[in-house]
């Protein structure tokens, strides 16, 4: 495969089949029930659609383990695809560009390496965590007061401001990181220009709703603006002719 064919083949794999898969998956993510009925209690069984908390569905645990799995490497290349955006813009695209666009690659570094230790701790560690409580507590290796202890653990660890769930450090850290991607991407583009100016709010608005939360609603919306910028951007290249591709 030629290097231009790979190239082509990486942007279109982390800018719009990620997330075409991440915007399916967010659909069954929850929110808004740390409160209540508390972590514990709403994640350890499945749960039916409920407007309270956003999610089409709720598979149980299994599920938050695996979602969180797939999300990992798929906000992997998201991160990746925010870098590719910027691959162009170099010292002769002008000092204030070039700048952006390194603020920009260091930003969407930051946001892989906040995210991914997001989805391990409070995704996949979590998930697998009270899989492994549900099942020893059905076969009687855990009694109820056991289980109990297990869920204020991780109940408290949910809502520590470190290393919870969406507000802690390591979220809002990963959060704000994106936001900032898209933000310098955004600006190098346009100063490297030329570059389409209006669509280049698209990127800016996936990375402030994605700043919000990756949950149902905001995460789908999220992925659905970037999708919709890496297509528009494809079509207006596509229209320009092989010179702009």
């Amino acid at each position: 495969m030629h290097k231009d064919a790979a190239s082509r083949a990486l942007w279109w794999a982390c800018l719009v089949a990620a997330p075409v898969v991440l915007i399916a998956i967010e659909l069954f993510h929850p929110a808004g029930f740390t409160e209540h009925p508390g972590m514990y209690e709403y994640l350890s069984k499945p749960e039916p659609y409920n407007p309270a908390h956003y999610a089409l569905a709720y598979f149980g645990p299994p599920w938050w383990f695996l979602l969180h799995m797939l999300q990992t490497p798929l906000v992997g290349l998201v991160a990746v695809g925010l870098t590719l955006l910027v691959r162009d813009v170099g010292p002769g695209s002008g000092a204030l560009a070039n700048a952006s666009a390194w603020l920009a690659r260091a930003s969407a570094f930051v946001f892989l390496i906040y995210y991914t230790a997001l989805d391990s701790i409070g995704g996949a560690g979590l998930g697998k965590t009270i899989e492994l409580t549900e099942q020893m507590a059905a076969h009687g290796q855990l009694t109820p007061d056991q289980v109990q202890g297990i869920a204020a653990v991780l109940n408290a660890t949910w809502v520590d401001p470190w290393v919870g769930g969406v507000g802690s450090f390591i979220s809002q850290t990963g959060s704000w990181a994106v936001f900032a991607a898209s933000l310098f991407a955004a600006l190098a583009l346009l100063l490297a220009g030329p570059a389409p100016r209006w669509p280049l709010l698209l990127l800016v608005a996936f990375g402030w709703e994605l700043q919000v939360s990756h949950t149902m609603p905001h995460g789908p919306i999220a992925f659905g603006l970037l999708l919709a910028f890496a297509l528009l951007l494809a079509w207006r290249a596509r229209a320009a002719g092989p010179a702009a591709a």
